[in-house]
């Protein structure tokens, strides 16, 4: 990899996060398509050995993929060093100028780290999230040491929102801070009222109320509280679907309790998919109770389908782009939560279609965030 754009080929960017179906691999791999790739293009730097659901994409784009873990190391520790050792490596035989770690925690320092050590001109910190998953004591402190280390592994520091920044950075580089906005392809997520009936039909749900989520299988989604709402919406209900979109950890667990709840005869379950837009099309409302967000790219991609979108007060009040974002407190009950998504499923059909210029107007088009990213790289 070479720092500036010659004639042998683009400006290369090392994108540290991994490939999986996921908010921020949709943006990277958003961004890239979007870039002109003859000046410059993404390479990715990933922490597990598996195939992964931007793969093909990704080789399409021209982006190679290399793996900084060792899974069968036998505990945590020595994961953590090993990860710490194969980016190091990577960046130093690649000889990798920029580096963008898109980092969900303070913890992502040791990448930033390693690649400062191993050679890398330019590191980029990217705040993704506003909180950790888990919260005692010991991984407070740790994430106060860490956050006191940012320094030492960044030249530039962004953030998806004030949150997320606030969160990765502290006091100390607030006032360094860049938002770049989680930008989608508001024309590929407009609403098309004939997919709509299409997919009603694919599904036999013609008649049914459809409540969606996506997001990944995970505690920070809260997926269990959204179940807990999915069966008080079908006492008030009846004909609801539900339609959960998305694979991780919790699945078995999230599947036993839909069975214990009994919903699993109106639950829809789809482990990955690049339609998204058909079945933003199919809903009614979206819901993402999550514990934990920066920026969530999906909450964007939900409201330029023109969904009614009920998000936990624990997300950014940034994301409401349009008239359709609505925030409930975690603290509600799940009966609350439903009575009213159900009443905003009554108010959801008007104008679906004019809502990705809505979304485009409030500057979360991709290609807007594109634009300013391939701008800052060829500038560095």
């Amino acid at each position: 990899m070479k720092n500036k754009e010659t004639a042998s080929g683009p400006l290369r960017v090392l994108q540290v996060c991994d490939l999986q179906a996921g908010g921020i691999a949709s943006l990277i791999v958003s961004v890239c398509e979007q870039m002109d790739r003859q000046k410059v293009n993404f390479d990715y730097l990933v922490y597990r050995k598996q195939e992964e659901f931007y793969d093909a994409k990704v080789q399409k784009l021209g982006g190679r993929k290399w793996i900084a873990d060792n899974t069968d190391a036998p505990n945590k520790a020595a994961r953590f060093l090993w990860k710490f050792f194969r980016v190091f490596r990577i960046v130093k035989i690649e000889q990798a100028g920029i580096v963008h770690v898109n980092a969900p925690t303070p913890y992502d320092c040791m990448v930033g780290i390693a690649a400062r050590l191993a050679g890398a001109k330019t590191v980029i910190l990217h705040a993704h999230s506003s909180r950790l998953s888990k919260e005692g004591r010991g991984h407070r402190l740790f994430q106060e040491i860490c956050r006191q280390c940012l320094p030492l592994c960044g030249n530039y520091y962004f953030a998806c929102s004030d949150l997320a920044g606030q969160f990765m950075y502290g006091k100390r580089l607030w006032k360094n801070v860049v938002e770049v906005k989680n930008g989608v392809q508001t024309e590929h997520f407009r609403f098309e009222k004939g997919l709509r009936a299409k997919m009603k039909e694919q599904y036999q749900a013609e008649d049914a109320v459809v409540f969606g989520t996506v997001g990944r299988l995970s505690k920070s989604k809260n997926q269990g509280f959204l179940l807990e709402i999915f069966s008080e919406i079908r006492r008030l209900c009846p004909q609801a679907r539900f339609l959960l979109i998305g694979q991780g950890e919790r699945k078995q667990e999230l599947m036993a309790a839909a069975k214990a709840l009994g919903i699993s005869d109106c639950l829809i379950h789809i482990v990955s998919t690049d339609r998204v837009q058909a079945y933003f099309c199919m809903m009614d409302v979206f819901l993402l109770p999550s514990l934990s967000e920066g920026l969530p790219v999906v909450g964007v991609e939900a409201q330029a389908c023109g969904l009614p979108c009920v998000f936990s007060d624990r997300i950014t009040k940034e994301l409401s782009l349009t008239d359709r974002a609505f925030f409930l407190s975690l603290l509600r009950p799940a009966a609350e939560w439903a009575r009213f998504s159900v009443a905003a499923a009554g108010k959801g059909m008007e104008n679906r279609e004019r809502y990705a210029d809505r979304v485009k107007e409030a500057g979360y088009d991709v290609a807007d965030t594109a634009r300013w990213l391939q701008e800052f790289y060829l500038g560095l």
